[in-house]
């Protein structure tokens, strides 16, 4: 159902509901009867939502009036206008609606936030230090800010503080004393917690920040040196890939996107940190921080990157930004290939054809180019024209990972070259053995073709305990070890866990059906085949033999 139906339907609903349901009731006891309000509301709300923000902001703002009358509409317009770079706007609601709500985390946030904004550094010092939070994660930003604030004074001897910074994270802690030494210019002290970001596996973004410093003062071989030894330990880093072509043509352009001596540049970097820390475990204030860093720093182009993602995640739009879009694919080269691919998968059309024509044989990241066709082609099931791919990048005679050959195994398996499948999938094993995706494809088509079942079953015994039991697919496929070893009780178990945990597959659905028929449980057995009819992902020849064993029963073979 499209926005507009769904609309129109509520709006249906209202009218003909009570004229209490029909109506917005304020603090003062007055009352609002009017469907353009409940349209704006709706529509305002749903925008909110799908994170189509600058579209909810403009609906929610025809209903300023509910403005510090309704706190779910100020709390969503609100966080609309931060989030569409307006935090003024914000702050002058927050400002305004004061005297009517208290001890709000959004408001009481924006309000310090925008005091920061202006400079007002006792103030916000004072504002950021009130609010209140259970959120251990926010009580670790809150404290980064409260520090950057009481050190922003150049003037004034800070160096203890820096030194008796604390965290409960240590790489928080050592990100705040890297980036603050350098802003305070102590160059003993930058080296020292320098010296740490670079001998850690991970801060990879640091370790280019520190190549730039040292281009920054002509370093030139000392900074490719710190990019090259970053590339061994991340090599899909675009800041990165993009810092090592750029500094071998020696463009500095990127250069500009940061200055570790300029306030506010660290206070962009602090928010996108810990938006970026919101992001993984899916938190939506994450999308506001983000916004925050770049009304800081808007000069950080690549910084956008993630508004670009998140638009792939979480909008069911395909229409982009296209004025972002050419400001990424600006930066250069690595940006532009990532975009472009990009829009080109999430694109109903699919056209990649004009990124084949543009690589070029002198390419220092050919393989990963590479490798992002064959995986292309490999996803959209045209598994020989990924292969051509997987083989042009072994001809390139480069360290391979697990990954390779686990992907060009796939694409044997599909194209039913076994033999050469079976070669690669144990490749991949060798190079990384607890790779449980891997472990589970090579034991799971033994099965299929009723081989090693005894040493698939181990093999999916440890598959399932590296995978924590989390996995519907992979319980399914030990369950079906013992289906064919006949052992139907194990089976029967293993394979209800798996179908109750993996609501949308029907393979699943098909074994848990078979074990079930065995068990002389006909009418489960029928029913759990019945639902496997009604998902999506079928496919016509799995369809074809549930239809049959749902009228037939399942044949059994002695």
């Amino acid at each position: 159902m499209n926005l507009k139906k769904f609309l129109i339907i509520c709006s249906i609903l209202f009218a003909l509901s009570t004229i209490e349901a029909t109506a917005f009731i304020f603090k003062n006891k007055t009352i609002i009867h009017s469907d353009d309000y409940i349209k704006n509301y709706l529509y305002g709300s749903i925008l909110y939502d799908e994170n189509k923000h600058n579209l909810a902001a403009k609906n929610l703002d025809k209903i300023n009036e509910l403005t510090g009358r309704h706190i779910e509409y100020d709390i969503k317009y609100i966080s609309s206008l931060v989030i569409n770079g307006k935090l003024g706007e914000a702050a002058k609601i927050v400002s305004e609606t004061e005297r009517v709500y208290s001890d709000i985390f959004l408001f009481d946030f924006i309000k310090s936030v925008n005091f920061l904004k202006q400079k007002k550094y006792e103030v916000a010092l004072s504002e950021i230090k009130k609010i209140k939070s259970n959120d251990p994660l926010f009580k670790e930003f809150q404290n980064s800010l409260i520090f950057w604030i009481k050190i922003q004074d150049k003037k004034k001897n800070r160096l203890n503080e820096i030194k008796e910074y604390k965290s409960r994270y240590l790489s928080i802690g050592l990100i705040n004393k890297f980036l603050s030494s350098y802003y305070l210019g102590n160059l003993k002290l930058y080296n020292d917690y320098n010296s740490k970001v670079l001998n850690s596996n991970g801060l990879i973004r640091y370790q280019i920040f520190s190549a730039w410093n040292e281009k920054k003062i002509s370093n030139h071989k000392k900074a490719i040196d710190i990019l090259e030894t970053a590339l061994t330990k991340n090599d899909r880093n675009l800041l990165l890939k993009q810092s090592i072509i750029d500094f071998k043509k020696n463009n500095n352009q990127i250069l500009s996107f940061y200055d570790l001596k300029k306030f506010d540049d660290n206070i962009s970097e602090i928010f996108y940190l810990f938006s970026n820390l919101y992001k993984q475990r899916d938190d939506e204030f994450s999308n506001l921080l983000l916004s925050l860093s770049l009304e800081f720093n808007d000069r950080f182009l690549s910084n956008h990157l993630a508004s670009f993602e998140n638009h792939l995640s979480d909008s069911k739009s395909k229409n982009f930004n296209y004025l972002l879009v050419s400001k990424l694919k600006n930066i250069g080269s690595e940006y532009r290939w990532y975009i472009d691919y990009q829009i080109a998968i999430h694109e109903e059309k699919e056209n990649i054809k004009f990124l084949e024509k543009s690589i070029v044989a002198d390419d220092l990241f050919l393989k990963d180019k590479y490798f992002d066709l064959a995986n292309f082609y490999r996803i959209k099931k045209n598994y020989q024209l990924a292969l051509n791919y997987y083989d042009k990048i072994e001809k390139l005679n480069l360290d391979l990972d697990w990954t390779f050959y686990y992907f060009k195994g796939i694409c044997h398996e599909r194209l039913n070259m076994w033999d050469m499948s079976e070669k690669n999938l144990k490749k991949s094993i060798s190079l990384s053995p607890k790779q449980y995706s891997v472990i589970n494809y090579l034991a799971y088509s033994w099965l299929e073709r009723e081989k090693n079942i005894d040493e698939a079953t181990e093999m999916l015994e440890d598959a399932v305990k590296l995978s924590k039991w989390e996995l519907g697919y992979i319980i399914d496929s030990l369950g079906w070890a013992y289906f064919l070893q006949k052992d139907f009780d194990k089976a029967e178990k293993l394979l209800k866990i798996a179908y109750e945990k993996t609501p949308s597959e029907s393979e699943v659905y098909d074994h848990y059906g078979d074990v079930l028929w065995v068990q002389n449980k006909f009418l489960q057995a029928r029913y759990v085949w019945k639902n496997a009819l009604n998902l999506e992902n079928i496919d016509p020849e799995r369809e074809k033999r549930i239809k049959d064993k749902i009228v037939n029963g399942l044949k059994i073979s002695e």
